[in-house]
């Protein structure tokens, strides 16, 4: 019985192969123009440890709702990718763009206060990226007095700032999770191991 019906479904794919190809053949001898479809593409994302000497923090930032509650997290990372600190922190109601720039204030206060004035940012927000390399003023006004005090601090330390899709930003899209419990952690913990392999490993993230 499994023999006869993997034959008539061999047979039937045959056909309509074959069919498909007589109507395609025929669609060109009529002059008419085929949009084929392209293959889709795949973009290789994968994270970079930073140089000798330097740190690298990731930062993400969520809410629930829109407005909703507020998660921000971050991870550093040395130039050998071991974690030096990771963190969830929750900061209010507010809108996704708030929270990935509470993030990145943290992170800017947590680096100089622990004297790693050799920084690298990256995040998956294009927001933040933007307001940290062109240093613009233009925040919400409840992080006016905030963001001025971090924009002061950076001016005093060695830094660059990157993007990176989310698909590389693995860790602390975990750390950043509603269900990760709020706290400050100065190693690497069970919820972003696999994450942190990952990152390490030759294997790419694709998007």
């Amino acid at each position: 019985m499994w023999v006869s019906r993997h034959d008539t479904r061999s047979t039937l794919s045959l056909a309509r192969k074959r069919a498909a190809t007589k109507e395609y053949l025929v669609i060109r001898q009529l002059g008419i123009r085929v949009r084929e479809k392209s293959s889709p593409k795949f973009d290789s994302v994968y994270w970079s440890p930073p140089t000798y000497s330097w740190f690298k923090v990731n930062t993400d930032g969520s809410t629930i709702r829109a407005p909703g509650r507020i998660c921000a997290g971050r991870v550093f990372r040395d130039w050998r990718g071991m974690v030096r600190g990771c963190f969830h922190v929750e900061g209010g109601n507010g809108f996704a763009f708030e929270a990935e720039l509470l993030g990145l204030i943290s992170a800017i206060e947590f680096a100089y206060s622990n004297g790693r004035l050799k920084i690298w940012f990256e995040a998956d927000s294009s927001y933040v990226v933007h307001i940290l390399s062109t240093k613009s003023r233009r925040v919400p006004w409840h992080f006016v007095a905030i963001w001025n005090h971090a924009l002061h601090l950076v001016e005093n330390m060695e830094f660059r700032i990157s993007h990176i899709f989310r698909e590389g930003n693995s860790p602390v899209d975990i750390m950043v999770s509603p269900h990760t419990p709020e706290g400050w952690w100065t190693h690497n913990i069970d919820i972003i191991k696999d994450a942190m392999i990952r990152d390490l490993s030759v294997y790419s993230h694709f998007r």
